[in-house]
C-alpha cells in the first residue's frame, strides 16, 4: 500500500496553517477562509473538483479531443447548526469550450466522478481517521 505523508505546521499568524509537500508547494489554509489562505472544507471541495477535472483532461486528451476551456464550479452544502458540518450534499459542475462531442464530454465526466477521482471516492467511502497525540 502507497503511503503519502505531508506536515501542517501553525504559522504563528492568528488561525493559519502550512502545510508542505513533497514536491516543495505549501498550501496554506485559515480556519474559515480568513486573509491567508482558504479553510480546510474549501480545499476539501477544491480537491474534489480539481481531482476530478484532471481526470477528465486526461480522458480527452486519451481521445485526442481538443478544447480551449476546462472548469468545474463546486457547491457544498452543509449544516447551519451543530458541530461537525460535514458536506451533505457536493454538486459539480463541469464546463469545456471547444471542439468537444456533448456525450464524449458527459462520458469523460462520468467515468472521473463515479470511477477515478480518488478525493471523491474517500470521500463517498468515509475513510476511517487513525490518530495518535504527542506533547514534545
Amino acid at each position: 500500500m502507497a503511503e503519502m505523508r505531508l506536515t501542517v505546521t501553525h504559522t504563528g499568524k492568528g488561525s493559519s496553517l502550512d502545510c508542505a509537500t513533497p514536491q516543495g508547494p505549501v498550501i496554506t489554509f485559515d480556519g474559515d477562509g480568513g486573509p491567508h489562505g482558504a479553510s480546510p472544507m474549501q480545499h476539501l471541495l477544491a480537491s474534489i473538483g480539481a481531482c476530478a477535472l484532471m481526470d477528465v483532461d486526461v480522458i480527452l486528451r486519451k481521445k485526442r479531443l481538443t478544447f480551449s476551456g476546462l472548469r468545474v464550479e463546486c457547491v457544498g452544502a452543509r449544516p447551519d447548526e451543530g458541530t461537525p458540518k460535514p458536506f451533505q450534499d457536493v454538486k459539480l459542475l463541469f464546463r469545456v469550450e471547444g471542439d468537444v462531442p456533448a456525450k464524449a464530454f458527459d462520458d469523460a465526466v462520468r467515468l472521473s466522478v463515479e470511477k477515478y477521482c480518488s478525493v471523491g471516492s474517500t470521500v463517498r467511502a468515509g475513510a476511517p481517521i487513525a490518530f495518535e497525540a504527542k506533547v514534545g
